[in-house]
């Protein structure tokens, strides 16, 4: 492969992962947007509490009010308004906060940046008071506290360990140093006079559910008697404020900012992840008791009109007027600020798309009906019919939303139709590579200038993105398929060709030219009914089964004895792996036996192996890797039955497991059967070790497949040679044709490539635990909550599957660059295929679990062709790098000598 041509690849595989946060994930956040103060005078209530129980379920909150005798007692007695708070898609902690203080749920693509130390980069609550202060996780707080004018207090991260039973110290450890900060303040007059300012913000953080959750389930006794410390703990913090200020002017707000599921995970749209209790009381606070649903976003608004402070301009909540006990003219000016708030962001947005060639006024609210409604607006004030004015802004906001929205995606269409036309104009480079003639060259000087006719439909559409003031990166979108159009007509002619090609066509109208234009015309039917079924497996992964009923026809096209041999146990194969996509999703329950079960099996299997009179002389090799395999069942065998949370020692070994599946297949005979077997089996260990319920035991099923499809490939070979093939590149390679032409055999090992890698990645439903997960699986290698640790070694556990099928290639490829090159490039050709279906699917709204899962099946899609690329040349490498214990001494022997030389 060019080292040009792999260049441009990896650049223009960045633009396209680029342009999918160009695009569809784009922030929300409209920036130059003045703001509109409430009132310069009284407000409500001069400082606001603020209480987020992280992870808290409504429904075991409101299940269960023997667990929270406070919180109840203020909704039986009607102190202040209990509703059902409905929080935003994705349900996880960052959105969730953001959409309470800020105001509108944040875009993924913010979310990605991370959670720890990554200070939120726009207006809220925060901000907008005189002073605030915050206590509780580092996670959350730190989101916040990037103003000179907010203080925070936290504990360390480490103390976040979800396979504790006492994570509701993390509650009591926010009420007592909030207790500590109120009594220490006696002794310092000048917080004390701080703190009697209005305005101010106090935000506790309680994380002790969401821990409890996530290690001990929703429904267990731990997160219940968590809710009653949480219950106390806010009592508690009630007395001493109301004891510090005693002016009746303190409001008090305790919300989450999401659910959770009963195995302990969130992210998606469930009503356990999504419905949170909302109770609020004190000064400002209406005194009915329950109330009706509110959205969570409504929440910074409200938090707004009680202390008087100005909605958060990127705020997209309403003003819920039925939890304010205020007069009608306060009201009011609450009301107006929300909606001046969300007409400037309207104008804005507006402003921005009117520069359009194409430009179309949102049919449902326009400008003039937005203008029409302040008026109307104005009007019933100047009446003093206040009340009338804010019902009337509160039910026409959602069209003022639904316009906002409508300009945020306005150029979506455009632009997606643009990256079309990259997916397929990169596509076309590439097979022009494949196919070109030896002599011809993708990338020189004269194929990277554009002849005129290109060079005028360039300087068009530059014009157009001039006169449009389209962004830079847009002109990228737009310029880039016209050029690698221009290098494919400069190599190919293309133009010239096809000019002749139809004119022959015309002149010599017969049978024969349409049944030259009949096989390619069959080819292209059948690749996208091949595209449909990868595709249609990303969204539902039981479509996998109709994939390995298609597998099982692969023996057919192989005229070998070994392929008549092996077709019925391949077939058999096939159809046990068929009800495995039928089975739910890997994450949601642990299935301890059968995780035991996996690597006893193999290891029952390798012992019997040498009785087969071919294999009898590795009989040495298969009794190490047999006992291997049964000292990693006793390992879960232990950790799942003996420990609640496993010991430092056997995490230990977990993770010594890793680096050594890699290293002990070196010492291995140097054949290809036995480095195969080594490694699988190595390979094995960590994933065992990975696994809560059924994927080792499909990985127990998947692994024959893959052998018997090594022995197809090498079909020609007597099983004894074949037993004995060296792991080198001594024998025949398998890219000879001088034409450069694709051949059918190399099409067919692409296609059966994505199938294995579509069936390592979607046999478990291990891709949609990537997005919510249960934090049992790794139990065995970590239990203090670690975004990246957890999401790199989740990360690594689908990455075994595919390292086991690079490996398998590899041998088959005879570990020949240049066949392992044309392989990766016809990969490539049918993975940017399925990504530029996925692009038109994309979501930027609705579940974390929906909106992941798009980004995902995009972006793995786009980069499988470069994941088999480098796995299969590390694979090669591994391969046929042998180590022995001379290997070993030698080094030994040489870092001493060094060491000597060092000393002297």
């Amino acid at each position: 492969m060019q080292w040009r041509l792999a260049c441009a690849g990896v650049l223009i595989h960045a633009l396209l992962i680029y342009s999918i946060f160009d695009i569809y994930y784009t922030s929300p956040i409209v920036t130059n947007v003045p703001s509109h103060e409430i009132t310069s005078g009284i407000a409500p209530a001069k400082r606001l509490v603020m209480f987020t129980a992280d992870g808290l379920r409504s429904d075991t909150f409101a299940r269960h009010p023997e667990k929270s005798p406070f919180l109840h007692s203020l909704i039986r007695e009607r102190k202040g308004v209990y509703a059902i708070s409905r929080s935003h898609v994705p349900t996880e902690s960052r959105p969730g906060h953001v959409a309470i203080f800020a105001g509108f749920t944040e875009d993924v693509s913010a979310v990605a940046r991370g959670w720890k130390h990554n200070p939120v980069q726009f207006d809220s609550i925060f901000n907008r008071s005189r002073e605030s202060w915050m206590w509780g996780s580092p996670d959350i707080v730190t989101l916040f506290d990037n103003y000179p004018t907010v203080h925070s207090f936290m504990y360390s991260s480490t103390d976040e360990d979800f396979g504790s039973n006492e994570a509701y110290k993390l509650d009591e450890w926010v009420f007592n140093h909030v207790e500590k900060f109120f009594n220490e303040t006696q002794s310092d007059p000048e917080l004390k006079q701080r703190l009697m300012s209005d305005r101010l913000v106090f935000f506790l953080h309680l994380l002790g559910l969401d821990t409890n959750g996530h290690g001990n389930k929703p429904r267990s006794q731990e997160y219940l008697d968590n809710i009653e410390v949480v219950d106390r703990g806010i009592e508690r913090i009630q007395q001493v404020i109301n004891g510090f200020f005693d002016d009746n002017s303190t409001a008090f707000v305790m919300t989450a900012d999401h659910g959770m599921t009963d195995w302990g995970s969130h992210g998606a749209g469930t009503d356990e992840e999504v419905l949170t209790p909302f109770v609020a009381w004190g000064a400002g606070v209406q005194k009915s008791g329950v109330t009706n649903t509110i959205s969570q976003v409504d929440l910074t608004p409200f938090l707004a009109a009680l202390i008087g402070v100005a909605v958060p301009v990127n705020s997209m909540g309403v003003l819920p007027t039925q939890a304010l006990d205020v007069s009608p003219n306060y009201l009011f000016k609450s009301s107006l600020a929300n909606f001046l708030q969300l007409k400037e962001q309207f104008m804005v947005l507006r402003a921005e798309k009117a520069k359009r060639l194409w430009f179309q006024e949102f049919d449902t609210f326009g400008l003039k009906a937005l203008e029409s409604l302040e008026t109307e607006i104005l009007k019933l004030a100047k009446l003093r019919r206040f009340a009338a004015a804010s019902s009337l802004f509160v039910q026409n906001a959602p069209y003022i939303k639904k316009a906002i929205f409508h300009y945020h995606r306005y150029d979506r269409a455009f632009l997606g139709a643009a990256i079309s036309c990259c997916f397929m104009a990169w596509i076309a480079l590439v097979w022009c590579y494949l196919t070109r003639d030896r002599s011809l060259s993708i990338f020189t000087r004269n194929t990277l200038v554009p002849n005129r006719m290109f060079s005028s439909l360039i300087g068009c559409m530059m014009i157009f993105c001039i006169y449009c003031r389209l962004p830079l990166t847009n002109w990228f979108y737009l310029l880039l398929p016209l050029f690698l159009l221009s290098v494919i007509e400069n190599v190919l002619n293309a133009t010239t060709r096809v000019y002749e090609f139809t004119r022959y066509c015309v002149q010599n109208y017969s049978t024969a030219s349409f049944t030259f234009l009949l096989q390619p015309f069959l080819g292209a039917i059948g690749t996208s009914i091949l595209l449909f079924v990868f595709v249609i497996i990303f969204m539902d992964r039981r479509f996998l089964s109709a994939l390995f009923v298609l597998l099982t026809f692969v023996p057919y096209l192989y005229s070998s004895s070994a392929a008549n041999e092996w077709k019925r146990a391949w077939q058999l194969t096939c159809i046990a792996l068929t009800p495995f996509p039928f089975l739910p999703n890997v994450g949601k329950s642990e299935i301890p036996l059968l995780c035991i079960g996996a690597p006893l099996t193999l290891a029952i299997i390798l012992r019997k192996l040498p009785l087969h009179p071919l294999l009898e002389k590795k009989s040495e090799n298969f009794r190490r890797l047999s006992a291997m395999l049964m000292v990693t069942a006793t390992l879960i065998l232990v950790s799942s039955y003996l420990f609640q949370k496993p010991p430092a020692l056997l995490r230990l070994i977990s993770w010594l497991s890793l680096p050594f599946s890699l290293l002990l297949p070196l010492f291995s005979p140097p054949t290809i059967v036995d480095r195969i077997s080594w490694f699988i089996c190595s390979l094995f260990v960590p994933y065992s070790l990975l696994s809560i319920a059924y994927e080792s035991t499909f990985m127990l099923c998947f692994i024959p497949l893959l052998l018997m499809y090594l022995r197809f490939e090498f079909g020609h070979m007597s099983a004894t040679d074949f037993l004995n093939l060296p792991a080198d590149r001594s024998f025949t390679t398998v890219c000879t044709s001088p034409s450069r032409r694709v051949a059918g055999a190399e099409l067919s090992r692409a296609v059966i490539c994505v199938s294995f890698v579509l069936a390592a990645i979607f046999g478990t439903g291990n891709f949609a635990s990537m997005n919510s997960f249960n934090p049992s699986t790794l139990s065995r290698f970590i239990s203090v909550f670690s975004p990246f640790t957890m999401a790199t070694l989740l990360v690594l556990k689908i990455f075994i599957p595919l390292l086991m099928i690079s490996l398998l290639f590899a041998a088959v490829l005879r570990f020949d660059h240049e066949a392992i090159q044309r392989h990766s490039c016809l990969v490539l050709i049918i993975t940017d295929l399925m990504a530029m279906c996925f692009f038109h699917q994309l979501k930027d709204d609705g579940s974390w679990l929906d909106i992941g899962l798009s980004i995902s099946q995009y972006l793995i899609s786009i980069c499988t062709s470069v994941a088999i690329l480098l796995l299969l040349l590390c694979a090669s490498t591994l391969m046929t790098t042998t180590l022995s214990h001379y290997n070993v001494k030698k080094l030994k022997s040489v870092l001493k000598g060094e060491q000597n030389d060092c000393l002297s």
